[in-house]
């Protein structure tokens, strides 16, 4: 154990408290930006969307790597190589997300031609 982060926590419940988070600041935020009239209705929904997941993994891979570094029945280097690992499956997530929702990895009317 390398620190004592006391009992462990829900992975699951936190994830869903992460993304309900996400999801009101998000909203709100984009929301703001439609009234603005700087982004469509439906990129204020999809922004939303994508934040809302994103918070909901980080806050999940967060807990458990918490949870690893204070699990007392493993080595402090097994509980650090495992909250690193998790650390990463977040971000390599994220970056996922972000990856494939870019504007330009997206098909669009424009980008289908007609032979």
């Amino acid at each position: 154990m390398i620190a004592n982060t006391g009992t462990p926590r829900s992975i699951t419940g936190h994830a869903i408290s992460g993304g309900f988070i996400a999801l009101m600041l998000s909203g709100a935020y984009a929301y703001r930006k439609y009234k603005d009239n700087t982004i469509t209705k439906q990129e204020a929904i999809a922004e939303t969307l994508k934040t809302t997941l994103e918070g909901g993994i980080i806050t999940a891979c967060g807990v458990a790597a918490a949870n690893a570094l204070g699990n007392n029945t493993k080595t402090s280097t097994q509980g650090l190589v495992e909250a690193v690992a998790f650390v990463a499956v977040g971000a390599a997530s994220v970056y996922g997300i972000q990856t494939l929702t870019h504007k330009e990895n997206c098909i669009s009317k424009k980008s289908i031609q007609k032979d």
